[in-house]
């Protein structure tokens, strides 16, 4: 009855603030397979695994209608690329699954989309599409929204970032987390110390959450995790987002920056640093920084002064490892050049850096 009533009123600013993260990132996501002068993978996989009813109460549109939305500038090159787009939507709860057929029957008729619906248990519905995601010529995006411990377990979790071209987004409750992790349903789960729990401040629960991910996977398999945390009422809850390839990483980064301009993080002071927009630090007259900035760039600094950080392909993953924005980086660059710290060099901070055979150009410290 809970989740009914989810969509029996208007979206909360919290969902509304989930619904533009997803958005901005599909839109990234989408020109990367369809508008690359050469297509690599033919087919591409979208899929939606608690689909809701396709809008709430207003009209305002769920996943599955922006998901359409977005690709509607892109159903040309669809038909002439011959590129085939599977788009699935489950949704376990029968009056939602009844309103989303109704309304995904009214938009989908002659367009060069796959479109396929089904009301299932989450497993099972995992279950019956997880050998479609496999394949060579497959790119993948996943969508877990209203998931849990349970749902996204350890089990799940590797066999999701064992699928090549596969980038996904999970939604979880930090609040339940922090008032129950010793509950068995979470416990069994999720295996964080419950003292360290206890000792971290309740906005900062999701981060312990993402490191808890990160540690499930292997030594051996590059892999990129971020994370962004939601108020919504009274609630904490935060997505964690994952994909093999840094480009992906680096896309949602940019979707996270735009709605988080300060930090990259959060739809609230996540560091109660208290900042207004534009306001002057009172000492060093400059417009001042979030915490969270001032640290990445002292430390960005340090490892690259003690050698730590040797090229510029360090210095990209390191930002992107942090959640930055790779502007913020190219400014200590360049300023370390210019208080000659480092040797002036032609320094890509872009994905390129790490493509097979890329160029990569050493620091030189002087």
């Amino acid at each position: 009855m809970g989740e009914r009533n989810l969509h029996s009123k208007p979206f909360d600013e919290g969902t509304l603030v989930k619904l533009d993260l997803f958005r901005f990132y599909i839109r990234e996501w989408l020109p990367v397979f369809i508008s690359a002068k050469k297509i690599y993978w033919r087919t591409l996989n979208i899929y939606d695994f608690f689909a809701g009813p396709g809008q709430d109460i207003n009209g305002i549109k769920g996943t599955p209608l922006i998901i359409l939305e977005e690709l509607k500038p892109y159903y040309d090159e669809i038909e002439k690329k011959q590129i085939i787009v599977n788009l699935y939507f489950n949704e376990y709860d029968v009056e939602k699954f009844q309103e989303l057929e109704s309304i995904l029957f009214q938009k989908i008729a002659g367009l060069p989309i796959k479109v396929e619906t089904d009301s299932l248990e989450f497993s099972e519905s995992f279950s019956k599409k997880y050998g479609s995601l496999k394949g060579s010529d497959k790119a993948n995006l996943l969508f877990f929204d209203q998931t849990g411990v349970k749902q996204i377990n350890v089990t799940r979790f590797k066999t999701i970032i064992s699928l090549p071209r596969t980038d996904f987004l999970f939604f979880i409750s930090s609040s339940t987390v922090k008032r129950f992790v010793d509950h068995p349903g979470i416990a069994k789960h999720l295996k964080l110390n419950k003292k360290e729990v206890e000792l971290t401040p309740y906005h900062k629960i999701h981060e312990l959450v993402l490191q808890f991910y990160k540690s499930q996977v292997p030594k051996e398999k590059e892999y990129y995790l971020a994370p962004f945390s939601i108020k919504k009422n009274a609630g904490l809850y935060g997505i964690i987002f994952g994909s093999n390839n840094v480009l992906g990483i680096e896309k949602f980064l940019n979707s996270a920056w735009r709605i988080d301009s300060e930090r990259g993080t959060a739809n609230f002071d996540i560091d109660n640093d208290n900042i207004l927009p534009g306001q002057i630090d009172l000492f060093t007259g400059e417009v001042q920084k979030p915490k969270k900035i001032e640290v990445f760039e002292e430390n960005l600094k340090s490892k690259i002064k003690n050698g730590t950080l040797k090229s510029d392909k360090d210095i990209y993953l390191y930002t992107i490892d942090n959640g930055m924005k790779i502007s913020i980086s190219r400014n200590i660059v360049n300023l370390l050049i210019k208080e000659a710290v480092m040797k002036k060099e032609k320094f890509d901070l872009s994905n390129k850096v790490c493509k097979k055979n890329a160029w990569i150009t050493k620091v030189t410290l002087q």
